[in-house]
């Protein structure tokens, strides 16, 4: 077997992206991947099977990490932020192959994807979202059985501005990611730089490569600006005793999480709805934003119109049933006539 071959094969990559493996793959990390057929390995044992010293083993094993070809694992555990090939304990970091699954954040993010052409860039997105959509199926299951426990995912939640801030202040690490779902489908001009990690999550961000870090003043600002360009904060609502990873600014025309919703069925479940838009008629001056804000179709014009100030304008209507209360037309509204309305709980 040829040695691209054996490296498509063992690195599980889909055949629409296998004639362009060079784009995405050096060949060190190619011949890392076929000596280590699957199998989780030591550093000492990549020297041995490369046939090079401890000290280059560490380097290609550090860079591969970054680049995602591999995972690290601690006694059979896959770990994120650690120093030196040691975690807190002292205990020794072995290494695991990856898959393409895994590269595509640092590909699409920050790597040049953009050198694959764009109809195999398509059929891959659409991939990795069916990918993505099947890991997370299990646990999107057990929130519909209980949307009140915890679940180990980092959508869960549609949160207010208010809320994603409060993460950012309550945080002491903050760092900023470019998007992957906006990186990898390309469906809409919004910000690319906009995920927002927050201690863990920030030092696991930061260690792998993606992202950089910043202040706390700087992550605001940055979510801010978010808003402002319309885009819908979905992340995982603080729960007591659990840390804070951080969120996502999503659109529902590239991201993934908005995406799979629909195809496992739990629309409003998951990311799950929290709050419902209530406008002021007295206050609203139906200048159209909100319609222009909303991802989901809530505000729209009827087709009647109205004098408003001596101003003749189309009536913006407003369709409780399409809403999700993310917050983006309240945010956004010149006239301050939007508020959120806690839903009950379940």
């Amino acid at each position: 077997m040829r040695k691209t071959d054996q490296f498509i094969a063992l690195f599980e990559i889909p055949p629409a992206i296998a004639p362009h493996v060079s784009v995405f793959a050096e060949p060190e990390e190619i011949d890392l991947i076929i000596a280590m057929d699957g199998k989780t390995c030591s550093t000492s044992e990549v020297s041995r099977l490369l046939d090079i010293s401890k000290d280059q083993a560490k380097a290609l094993l550090e860079h591969a990490y970054r680049r995602h070809f591999v995972h690290r694992e601690v006694e059979g555990k896959k770990v994120g932020y650690i120093f030196d090939h040691v975690d807190t304990t002292g205990k020794p970091v072995r290494y695991m192959p990856a898959r393409f699954y895994d590269r595509l954040d640092e590909l699409a993010m920050y790597g040049n994807w953009d050198d694959i052409p764009a109809e195999v860039r398509e059929e891959i997105a659409n991939w990795w979202l069916n990918e993505y959509t099947e890991k997370i199926a299990p646990v999107v299951e057990n929130i519909k059985k209980d949307p009140d426990a915890y679940q180990q995912i980092k959508q869960k939640d549609f949160l207010l501005l208010e809320e994603a801030l409060a993460q950012v202040e309550a945080a002491e690490l903050h760092a900023v990611v470019n998007c992957d779902c906006r990186s990898s489908t390309q469906g809409c001009s919004r910000m690319i730089e906009s995920c927002i990690r927050l201690d863990d999550g920030a030092r696991y961000t930061v260690e792998r490569g993606l992202g950089r870090q910043v202040t706390k003043d700087e992550c605001k600002q940055i979510v801010l600006a978010t808003d402002r360009d319309g885009l819908m904060h979905i992340g995982t609502r603080q729960t007591p005793g659990h840390g804070l990873f951080g969120f996502c600014n999503c659109c529902t025309c590239c991201c993934f999480p908005l995406r799979a919703s629909a195809v496992l069925d739990s629309d409003r479940v998951y990311p799950r709805v929290h709050y419902l838009a209530r406008r002021n008629q007295e206050l609203c001056t139906h200048c159209g934003l909100c319609i222009r804000r909303c991802q989901y179709g809530a505000f729209h014009h009827d087709g009647t119109r109205l004098q408003i100030k001596g101003k003749q304008r189309k009536a913006v209507v407003f369709d409780a049933l399409k809403c999700y209360g993310c917050g983006i037309c309240m945010t956004g509204c010149p006239a301050g006539c939007i508020d959120m309305v806690s839903l009950p709980e379940s």
